[in-house]
């Protein structure tokens, strides 16, 4: 029996259906799996957040690693299928709630494969906690967009948030084939390493406002996100880190 026929008999055992419509996509490949636990080098003292886990395989090769993990889970009709497969699993915290509305516990990583809705949304709310790596798997298309460079046509401001923020690494492409039911894209994982810098809650401000004007020149996003006056036609999707910083300092004192 495959794992795809394991997760199909307990959700008949327990009356459960994946719903798409809840971005229940769940990893169906035990090889696969053990590749994303792996790329965590979890630590046996380490306490790991993950996020949705989901029918909880990925959980249960974390387990074998971490001292502790965390479960963040909303849809609590998994619950019979998550004591099931972990039933052998002492180390494990289960939190039955939105990620995006709760604080998490001191973790030292997360390794998920997140709801492919929340993607750009937790990512923003990782930069409020001290943490050592993520392995996160997103749909490919985000993905790409957190380590697009300057001029690309996926270079935005989740782009410039997740690379001032974060080293990220596009570490592999997983083939929607990968996920049980089969979603309508394929998926990235990627690895985020927190860079050495403090959190500027008023530079995150300046880049949210002027990419909302990436097409647009400088001037022209700098007027309409802040009322104030640049002559500067460079075009804010051609800017590289240091640029926006740059532009940052010189009209910092007036935002």
């Amino acid at each position: 029996m495959n794992l795809k026929q394991k997760i199909q008999k307990q959700e008949r055992k327990h009356g459960f259906r994946a719903n798409p419509l809840k971005d229940q996509y769940f990893l169906k490949n035990n090889q696969t799996i053990q590749r994303i636990a792996r790329h965590g080098r979890i630590k046996p003292n380490e306490t790991v957040l993950e996020i949705g886990p989901g029918p909880g395989y990925l959980t249960k090769e974390i387990a074998k690693e971490a001292n502790k993990v965390i479960a963040i889970e909303k849809d609590k009709e998994l619950k019979p299928i998550l004591e099931q497969t972990l039933k052998d699993q002492d180390n494990i915290e289960y939190i039955w709630d939105d990620c995006l509305e709760v604080e998490y516990p001191e973790f030292d990583k997360t390794v998920s494969s997140l709801p492919f809705s929340i993607s750009t949304p937790f990512t923003f709310k990782l930069l409020d906690y001290n943490f050592k790596k993520a392995v996160l798997v997103y749909q490919k298309e985000v993905g790409e967009k957190m380590t697009a460079e300057p001029g690309d046509s996926n270079y935005g401001r989740l782009s410039v948030m997740t690379q001032t923020y974060f080293n990220p690494k596009l570490r592999e492409i997983l083939p929607r084939e990968e996920f049980y039911p089969k979603p309508e894209v394929d998926a990235a994982v990627i690895i985020l390493e927190p860079r050495e810098k403090e959190r500027d809650k008023k530079y995150d401000k300046f880049i949210r406002e002027i990419f909302r004007y990436r097409n647009k020149n400088l001037h022209n996003a700098v007027e309409h996100g802040f009322n104030i006056d640049i002559q500067d036609k460079r075009k804010v999707k051609d800017l590289s880190l240091e640029e926006l910083e740059e532009v940052y300092g010189e009209i910092k004192s007036e935002i």
